[in-house]
């Protein structure tokens, strides 16, 4: 980067292995010792860390070493604070937080480190502010677009952290990514150039071997994630917020039916309870980045679900309740067929856009099939508390490759860490409401 052959990079480590020392602290100050004419401009999540980096680079660089390392960087007497320190040729670095303010202030560099807590990961509110104070503050103030560095370096929170924001919505950027535990094997070379030597370093590491094995070997690293948990495991240490297997749930307890074998057992009463399900989860805005609106149709029957179709759309209200409407009677004629007089229910949360949507449903179907639904528990609980129904069995895919199974396995497998969650919102509400009595869920 400094040589200009690449400008965007980001780097996802383990905490406590240096990334703030090495970036926050030394790069800048390796950066004004080759060039104090460059303007570098520091981001942390938190104000205190913000002063404690740049401390620890000032400080560096008023040692004698670096004094005799790098002879025409001196910092200037006139700008000095903690903050906000210049060079004598005019560079400097300049230290703010996450939504910082920064009028008037721009550089050649943007250095962010760790820009959301792991605690805040979860919060749409919170990582989405994150990821917009990039897009709407933070790039603007790069002196050069073209041939000004961005470094981002920080551990995995998130699908939708700034990393995943980044690799998904912008190109150019580099991306490494060093787990804590190798997943695959790993060849790294290192190409150190001073003067006109060259010379190359090279490391391999085998899956399952720890990043630094003398510090923390196997036994620690084991310790670290009973600690923290499989879910924060994968995010922080492995960065993987898709972890294999998934997070709260897990693939292998989905089991499968075969098409013409469910038609069969409808058509002949195998089942003593069959009710048609419709589960809606609203979204009604057709941004790219908004949510989708998703119905998932299923039967509910004394052995489980059994999940027909997920569909997705993105259409205003109007259209949404045409559409909708036009594919339960679909799937509905099409049981009729096999199960004369098959009772029904549509499930909504009576709650914001899905307000709107329910009242007219409403309108074309009777009070008694259309139910109403208000969530007590956020996202995460909501599905935790029907993980039961899935670790025992009792819900059922459609053998095969289906147009939806691919979307909808990543979304559930990858939730809370995932972009959107309207397909887990749907799924949870389907399974929590009029759960078969003759069902053990303890």
């Amino acid at each position: 980067m400094l040589r200009g052959e690449n400008n965007r990079l980001i780097i996802n480590i383990p905490p406590r292995y240096m990334k703030s020392i090495i970036c926050s602290v030394a790069w800048p100050a390796y950066v004004l010792g080759h060039c104090p004419q460059e303007a570098v401009v520091c981001v942390s999540y938190a104000d205190e860390l913000a002063k404690k980096l740049a401390a620890d680079c000032r400080r560096v660089m008023e040692t004698p070493w670096y004094k005799r390392v790098f002879p025409w960087t001196r910092l200037a007497p006139s700008r000095r604070e903690v903050m906000d320190f210049e060079t004598t040729r005019g560079g400097g670095r300049y230290s703010t937080t996450v939504g910082g303010t920064l009028t008037g202030r721009g550089g050649n560099w943007l250095v962010i480190d760790d820009p959301i807590k792991p605690a805040d990961a979860n919060s749409d509110l919170i990582r989405n502010k994150v990821n917009e104070w990039y897009g709407n503050t933070l790039y603007s103030r790069l002196n050069d677009k073209k041939n000004g560095k961005i470094i981002l370096i920080m551990q995995r929170t998130h699908e939708q952290d700034l990393t995943g924001y980044l690799l998904e919505s912008q190109a150019g950027f580099k991306h490494t990514a060093i787990p804590l535990l190798a997943r695959q094997a790993e060849h790294w070379v290192w190409i150190r150039r001073i003067g006109n030597i060259t010379r190359q370093f090279h490391y391999d590491r085998l899956p399952g071997e720890p990043l630094h094995p003398d510090r923390e070997g196997l036994a620690e690293i084991e310790r670290i994630k009973t600690s923290l948990g499989r879910m924060a495991f994968a995010c922080q240490c492995q960065q993987d917020p898709l972890a294999p297997g998934g997070n709260i749930v897990k693939w292998e307890w989905f089991k499968h039916y075969r098409w013409e074998a469910l038609q069969q057992s409808v058509y002949s009463g195998e089942f003593s309870v069959l009710q048609m399900m419709f589960s809606w989860d609203l979204a009604i805005k057709r941004g790219k980045e908004n949510d989708y609106s998703v119905c998932i149709c299923a039967l509910r029957t004394d052995k489980g679900w059994y999940i027909l179709d997920v569909k997705r759309w993105k259409l205003e209200l109007p259209e949404l309740v045409k559409t909708g409407y036009a594919y339960m009677e679909e799937k509905r004629a099409l049981f009729k067929r096999l199960r004369y007089g098959l009772s029904f229910k549509v499930l909504v949360e009576e709650a914001g856009c899905g307000i709107g949507f329910l009242q007219e449903i409403q309108r074309k179907y009777s009070h008694g099939s259309v139910r109403p639904v208000k969530p007590v528990d956020d996202k995460e609980t909501r599905l935790k508390n029907v993980t039961p129904a899935l670790e025992a069995g009792r819900c059922f895919l459609p053998e095969g490759e289906t147009a939806w199974m691919a979307d909808f396995k990543h979304e559930v497998l990858g939730f809370p860490h995932t972009k959107h969650d309207d397909q887990v919102d749907a799924l949870s509400q389907l399974l929590e409401y009029w759960k078969p009595k003759t069902f053990d869920f303890i």
